[in-house]
């Protein structure tokens, strides 16, 4: 039980850290009166969150919670996510415990093959369709041994994760990865 205060609390810091950064910024761009570049924080702060909603719509709290807490350092990784989820059509049919597993390996598997020296950006799409769910990612940054990442992905394709590597080279990647739910 205590364990869980103390993880909320530290959400709770990151989250209000977040906040009074955003708002800092917004505060200074009104001060120099450069309107437009508050607008465009707050429109950023508003799409965010209506990508927030979203993703927490499709009924996976794992999943999502994987995704939320990610750039603030929860999973140890040195690379950053942006997600993006198509509709907010509830996911209820895939094994949200299965696909939170896969995605953590997935992503210590990139950790793994990063170079220390670059940034590194991962793209998600999501789309929640009819019995299956959909991740595109398109990575950006620098691979030390794009071979590892490409095994990795083929030893763990099975009848519910069917993935297609669209585009790879030691700077990018693109793959579709589709979570075949049950009925």
């Amino acid at each position: 039980m205590m364990k869980d205060k103390e993880e909320a609390l530290t959400l709770l810091q990151h989250v209000r850290h977040d906040w009074l950064n955003r708002i800092q910024l917004i505060k200074s761009y009104l001060t120099l009166g450069k309107i437009d570049q508050a607008e465009r924080v707050i429109e950023e702060v508003i799409l965010e969150s209506q990508q927030e909603a979203r993703l927490t719509k499709l009924g996976l709290p794992e999943f999502a919670t994987l995704l939320l807490f990610h750039n603030w350092g929860w999973g140890g990784h040195t690379f950053q996510i942006e997600y993006e989820v198509i509709h907010d059509l509830p996911a209820h049919y895939i094994d949200d415990l299965e696909l939170t597993s896969w995605m953590t390996n997935f992503f210590h598997s990139i950790n793994e093959v990063l170079h220390p020296l670059y940034g590194h950006q991962l793209y998600i799409t999501i789309e929640s369709m009819e019995n299956r769910l959909s991740c595109i990612f398109d990575y950006e940054g620098k691979l030390k041994n794009l071979d590892r990442l490409q095994q990795w992905l083929l030893t763990n394709e099975n009848d519910q994760v069917h993935i297609n590597m669209e585009k790879a080279s030691e700077t990018e990647f693109s793959c579709k990865v589709i979570f075949e739910g049950s009925e």
